[in-house]
């Protein structure tokens, strides 16, 4: 019930910045995380051929397939319809309802819509995606993780920033209050969470009264209902009710810096970059893991769980009252209360609530001989995994047909029903136990050669993903009206306009020079694309010809006829910050101190900072102040600052302040959002 990422793993934390068996519960895995997903009594999974299925509890159409009928086997869970050729990259599944992230990075959400937890501006239920828009994030924005609560819905979108609709009672949704959003306006209507000044998230946990995100610095960022102790914080105030979570500031990890989160009902895990895995909050039936029912409060002082001898955790799972972990070893732990068998020890004892009794005595979860777990995902009464060879085990409560196996009978609880004997999940298809991210670049040597005369072609590509990609092909074709030469490449063969790349190691990169002659006075296109790949790529499909990342073009003039040059494409800047701070602080401003950042684009070439920033003050549709300051370099940021001197402000109790970035040539303007600032 907690997070799908879909951004890449950034290097210094190995956390999300994509898809969690709720994304941010997996420190090695994020993208495989938003593959599956458990909620209060539904389970829903994305496979190989990229379509989500869900099964279970079909109540308010939280199964997406237009009716409430309840699906016991997974083998009956057809498609969901999110679209016509629309396909899913992630999904989160919370109490009632269900979003999921399409290839385009829309979201859809569906299922029970009160306090506004779907984002369509209404609280109807919604029981097929097809017939809903998609959820509004904010312009141009789209998502790379998402995650559901009991009732709340939070993203963070490709700009790093964090959003979230739906019940805001307790500050769960971080605006500093305790309204609903998207009740009766767009899930975009609050705009970004505050999670402090400069600070971008890579992966989100929404427990079901709580969220947590970790920030690009390793930082671990909690609010919404603390009564347990749920937000580490060392007391049980609530946070974001009448602060933001910017303001409250960071959880204390004693020096650690985290790596992957998972929020449950009235407690918390994560794992930190140690590899250790800790819990806080609510301590009942022993779901922190520590031999005690005991009260945790502060993420400080909760010590690391015993896994067993020299055991880390890559992945960690927290549920309504318990917990799991995936070791290093790929074998499975549960700990905390073991109603249903939901801990998958063949048995219904808690485990961690008697002192000196921790995970590591109780051994691994039999997942079946020689298989191992890539993903976990952690509800109310059961739990799900997905293995090694593609295939799904679900153990705990079955009622409602939540564990797919076509009854309500429970597994785990007892030893004539375990999890082995259960066998696999009978979805139609593989959860994708490999991903490999492939992305190609191509550049040329000249772009506009005569005639019979030659240019070089250089194509490159990279494997981003986790694990190694076998069976790389690359389609590079001589288009018409030019003839390739000389070709090499440092590793694999070109026969026949085919690349035959092989095998490529995570972080590993190929590339292949090809000589191009132009017989025909034009502008050729050329082009590379990945059309073969024995390993899954969570945001490309081989050989579709869409402008994904496994495609890339250049364009090789050649005179003649009237050449046209290529257009020169200017990119978008990701953001304009504005801060404003007003001397004196008491009575008539005299100045307005006005500063900020320019978050540079992604793409290539790769942008550098410069041009200049107009700063403007009004008072009504008067212009009372008005600079315009170059960008510069500074502590690693594209700022500004100037000072405006308000005149002619006669009565004027506030003005609005804003800022805009003029463009450059590599550049597009772009506006701040506006500030109402006092000046009286």
């Amino acid at each position: 019930m907690v997070v799908a990422v879909l951004a890449a793993v950034v290097a210094v934390l190995a956390v999300v910045t994509a898809a969690g068996a709720e994304q941010a519960s997996s420190a090695t895995r994020s993208v495989q995380g938003g593959y599956l997903d458990v909620g209060d009594e539904h389970t829903c999974a994305v496979l190989g051929d990229r379509t989500v299925r869900c099964w279970g509890r079909g109540l308010a159409g939280r199964l997406g397939y237009g009716t409430e009928a309840n699906v016991l086997s997974a083998a009956a869970a057809a498609p969901v319809d999110v679209g016509p050729g629309r396909t899913v990259r992630a999904v989160t599944a919370g109490d009632f309802h269900t979003c999921a992230i399409l290839d385009d990075g829309t979201v859809r959400c569906w299922g029970f819509g009160a306090n506004g937890r779907l984002g369509y501006g209404g609280t109807g239920d919604v029981r097929s995606p097809a017939t809903a828009p998609a959820v509004d994030i904010g312009p141009g924005r789209t998502a790379v993780a998402i995650t559901a609560g009991a009732s709340h819905t939070c993203a963070i979108r490709d700009d790093g920033s964090v959003i979230c609709w739906g019940n805001g009672v307790s500050g769960r949704l971080g605006y500093g209050n305790q309204s609903s959003i998207g009740d009766n306006e767009t899930a975009a209507a609050g705009g970004p969470v505050d999670i402090g000044a400069g600070h971008r998230a890579v992966a989100i946990s929404a427990g079901d009264f709580h969220t947590c995100v970790i920030r690009d610095d390793g930082a671990l960022v909690c609010w919404g209902f603390g009564s347990g102790g749920q937000l580490g914080r060392g007391g049980t105030a609530d946070i974001g009710d009448n602060e933001t979570p910017g303001q409250a500031g960071p959880v204390d990890l004693a020096g650690r810096r985290a790596r992957a989160v998972s929020g449950g009902k009235g407690h918390t895990c994560a794992i930190l970059d140690d590899g250790s895995a800790r819990c806080w909050g609510f301590g009942a039936d022993g779901r922190l893991g520590y031999g005690s029912e005991s009260n945790i409060t502060s993420a400080a002082s909760a010590p690391a769980i015993d896994l067993g001898p020299g055991r880390t955790a890559v992945a960690i799972g927290a549920g309504e009252a318990h917990s799991c972990a995936i070791l290093d070893t790929g074998a499975v732990r549960c700990w905390g209360f073991g109603g249903n068998g939901r801990l998958g020890y063949g048995a219904t004892d808690s485990i961690g609530d008697d002192a000196g009794e921790h995970p590591g005595g109780a051994g691994p979860v039999s997942l079946g001989p020689g298989r191992t777990a890539r993903t976990l995902s952690v509800g109310y009464s059961h739990t799900c995994a997905s293995l090694d060879d593609g295939t799904v085990r679900c153990w705990g409560f079955g009622g409602s047909g939540r564990l797919g196996y076509g009854t309500e009978a429970s597994v785990g609880d007892a030893a004539a029903r375990s999890v082995a004997t259960a066998g696999p999940v009978p979805v139609p298809g593989a959860v994708p136990p490999l991903v490999a991210d492939l992305s190609v670049a191509m550049g040329i040597s000249a772009g506009q050669v005569q005639v019979g005369a030659s240019a070089t072609v250089g194509v490159t590509v990279v494997n981003g993903g986790v694990d190694s990609a076998s069976g790389v092909v690359l389609s590079v074709p001589a288009p018409a009206g030019v003839s390739f030469g000389g070709v090499s490449a440092t590793q694999g063969s070109y026969v026949a306009g085919a690349w035959q790349v092989g095998s490529l190691a995570p972080g590993a990169t190929a590339s292949l020079q090809v000589a191009v002659t132009p017989t025909v006075a034009a502008t050729h296109t050329i082009s590379a694309e990945i059309t073969g790949s024995g390993v899954h790529d969570p945001d490309s499909t081989p050989a579709n010809g869409a402008a994904e990342d496994d495609r890339a073009a250049v364009s090789l003039v050649a005179p003649g006829v009237a050449a046209v040059p290529p257009p020169v494409q200017r990119l978008m800047p990701r953001g304009l910050a504005v801060k404003v701070v007003r001397k004196p602080k008491r009575g008539r401003a005299k100045t307005l101190t006005v500063s900020g950042t320019l978050t540079l684009p992604r793409g290539l070439p790769a942008t550098r900072c410069g041009g200049r920033v107009q700063v403007m003050a009004k008072a009504g549709k008067r212009t009372v102040a008005q600079r315009t300051v170059a960008l510069k370099r500074s502590r690693g940021a594209c700022r500004y600052s100037t000072i405006l001197r308000p005149t002619k402000t006669r009565t004027a109790k506030q003005v609005v302040v804003t800022a805009r970035f003029l463009g450059t040539p590599q550049m597009r303007p772009r506006a701040s959002k506006a500030l109402k600032v006092r000046i009286r």
